[in-house]
């Protein structure tokens, strides 16, 4: 049985802001466990790439070689692999300090279109929702349309929730099932 739902949403929409409200009753915010593991291997392998360049160039074997190549290029690696830590750190609280992507309640949704830094947090009343429907394109999204045919992407990936909570969720509060692709 689902909670009750209030009459028809009167009055202007609230406009456009950076960030989701943290204080409605189902939130979906990114998860920093999985965003720094994508992020980590993306720039691991990156650090693996330069440090096997780098050493291969100082380590050949040429007539001016000394003993302290072995050095530089253990001090290079070393060099890099903090600078790739620290630029992990910072992708991953760039993208988790964004706030959520997706809250949901009786009266409607709150939407992230994009996952980038400037996107802007658009709320629907549930009333000019047409159709959720999950989309399999390159990563997972949920797609939002309006009666007015705008579409909003909501990304189903890197988050703290699983999909199975998400679409119970839309369920629950908008009464309408998410379509499969």
């Amino acid at each position: 049985m689902t909670a009750p739902r209030p009459p028809s949403w009167r009055g202007a929409p609230p406009p456009p802001r950076r960030r989701i409200p943290e204080d409605l009753p189902f939130v979906v915010r990114r998860s920093t466990g999985k965003v720094a593991l994508l992020y980590g291997a993306i720039y691991f392998m990156c650090w693996v790439l330069v440090t096997v360049q780098v050493a291969v160039s100082l380590l050949t074997d040429s007539p001016d070689s000394t003993g302290g190549d072995t050095v530089a290029a253990v001090a290079v690696g070393v060099c890099g692999l903090v600078v790739f830590g620290a630029m992990v750190a910072i992708t991953v609280r760039l993208v988790v300090g964004n706030g959520p992507v997706l809250a949901l309640d009786h009266a409607g949704l709150w939407v992230k279109n994009s996952t980038g830094m400037f996107a802007r947090a658009v709320w629907l009343p549930w009333e000019s929702v047409e159709q959720v429907r999950r989309r399999r394109v390159v990563i997972f999204r949920m797609l939002v349309v309006t009666a007015g045919g705008v579409r909003y992407l909501v990304p189903l990936r890197l988050n703290d929730r699983t999909d199975p909570e998400i679409v119970a969720a839309v369920d629950r509060f908008g009464g309408r099932s998410v379509v499969a692709p």
